[in-house]
């Protein structure tokens, strides 16, 4: 009678996925394939959770442009080259909006591609940099951290998102 039950426990756990190979840390069985056959999504009509019907039309005026290779290789060189500017402003504590501003004019980016505004619930600023064709390098600096980011810019605003309130 003893050690009948772990024969069912295992097969649950299978049954479950709980044990599928491949799933863990350390685990030398591959995971399944991309390739691997899936069932198709299943079409649902309505809001799915608490999203609007139409949540993705709404948002699509914040789409970005998806960057070539060449173009993130540009922006991550530029990122190189802004991240230590303004990592030395946040070790300083200084977060007003015209010494970030100034920090990215010195590393001789163009007036006209650098934008920089106070965030309004705590202290630090947020800073756009746009590059060619259609590239961004934005992120924010606060006293908790430093955020360098390359990404495409939108259509609808360029690079700095609005604010909303």
């Amino acid at each position: 009678m003893k050690g009948r039950w772990v024969p069912g426990v295992v097969a649950a756990l299978v049954a479950a996925g709980c044990a599928t190979p491949g799933t863990r840390d350390g685990d030398s069985s591959p995971k399944p394939s991309a390739s691997a056959s899936v069932a198709p999504p299943v079409e649902r009509e309505g809001p799915v959770g608490d999203a609007a019907p139409n949540n993705a039309d709404n948002n699509g005026w914040k789409r970005r442009h998806e960057l070539t290779y060449d173009e993130q290789q540009a922006g991550e060189r530029l990122a190189g080259r802004i991240r230590p500017r303004l990592a030395t402003l946040r070790k300083a504590g200084d977060f007003a909006p015209g010494s970030t501003r100034q920090a990215l004019l010195d590393l001789g980016i163009d007036e006209d591609a650098v934008q920089v505004a106070a965030m309004t619930a705590a202290p630090g600023v947020v800073y756009a940099v746009s590059f060619p064709e259609a590239g961004c390098v934005v992120g924010d600096v606060r006293p908790e951290r430093l955020m360098v980011e390359v990404t495409g810019a939108a259509a609808e605003f360029g690079c700095l998102e609005p604010t909303s309130h």
